[in-house]
């Protein structure tokens, strides 16, 4: 089957199974099996695919029906125009967590020290330290799993071992450090959620998505025990839930931040930035 008729007919496939994305989808997995760029899908529309190629391709396309987000099924996602590779054990990163990134190199201080709590993927901490390396970064995952991945595409990536990475719960692993800027993306969906969210989601580690108390419960800890932990002059950088823009407002004020909330390039309450009164 020459590619031209193989996208089409791949792309109804997806169609029919109800995917939201097909013409994308299929753009991605077909360019990634076939290790080309997405234009010479067009320029190459009447190259003939081999039997190994179509089994692939069907593979894929069969993964993405049972849902499976795309991230997954080719192992790697653009984050703040880097390619990081992903696996189910860490969390796909988002375009809305950029603005995290956006805000962290605004705020930080020149030759400061940060922290991204619960790095993940390392998405974070590596696009901070791609962008500003007179940073002194460190980054901690309570998962051996997602550090793994996170060291894995902080050498890639960054080509050297300047992030220092920890395993613990929160700030258990930095007794007695400050940071002049600590940034966060917790898991914010109240764990009552899961039955109700996208398909897609059920595929990502829950422990990086799902907490109690309607989603506040890590963020609280957060807010709560940060001062330890936080320069005089610091500042806190934490994505939140579009419906916590409240309770953050009066979390942060209990705890002598003074507190804005940005909302996202969708209009979407974002990220809280908390600044020491003191």
């Amino acid at each position: 089957m020459i590619l031209f008729e193989a996208e089409k007919y791949f792309i109804d496939q997806l169609i029919k199974a109800g995917v939201e994305t097909p013409h994308l989808d299929i753009g991605v997995i077909i360019s990634y099996v076939l290790n080309i760029e997405r234009y010479r899908l067009i320029i190459d529309k009447d190259r003939e695919l081999s039997e190994i190629e179509m089994r692939l391709i069907n593979k894929f396309v069969s993964k993405r029906i049972a849902g499976e987000p795309i991230a997954y099924i080719i192992g790697k996602k653009e984050f703040y125009s880097l390619d990081f590779k992903v696996n189910k054990h860490v969390i796909i990163p988002r375009p809305e967590t950029e603005l995290l990134v956006d805000l962290g190199i605004y705020y930080s201080k020149r030759g400061g020290k940060g922290l991204d709590l619960g790095t993940g993927s390392g998405a974070i901490a590596i696009a901070l330290k791609k962008n500003r390396n007179d940073m002194m970064i460190l980054a901690s995952d309570i998962s051996e799993k997602a550090l793994k991945v996170a060291k894995n595409n902080a050498h890639l990536i960054l080509k050297n071992d300047s992030i220092k990475f920890f395993q613990g719960d929160l700030f258990d692993p930095f007794c007695d450090t400050k940071f002049d800027i600590i940034i966060s993306n917790p898991p914010y969906i109240d764990v009552e959620d899961k039955d109700s969210i996208q398909r897609e989601i059920t595929f990502e580690p829950e422990i990086a998505l799902f907490c109690n108390d309607h989603g506040k419960a890590i963020i609280k800890r957060i807010i709560n025990d940060a001062r330890e932990y936080l320069n005089v002059d610091g500042i806190m950088l934490i994505e939140i839930g579009s419906n916590m823009k409240n309770f953050i407002q009066e979390l942060g004020n209990e705890n002598n931040y003074n507190v804005s909330i940005l909302n996202d390039y969708s209009s979407i309450p974002r990220v809280v930035v908390l600044k020491r009164k003191d």
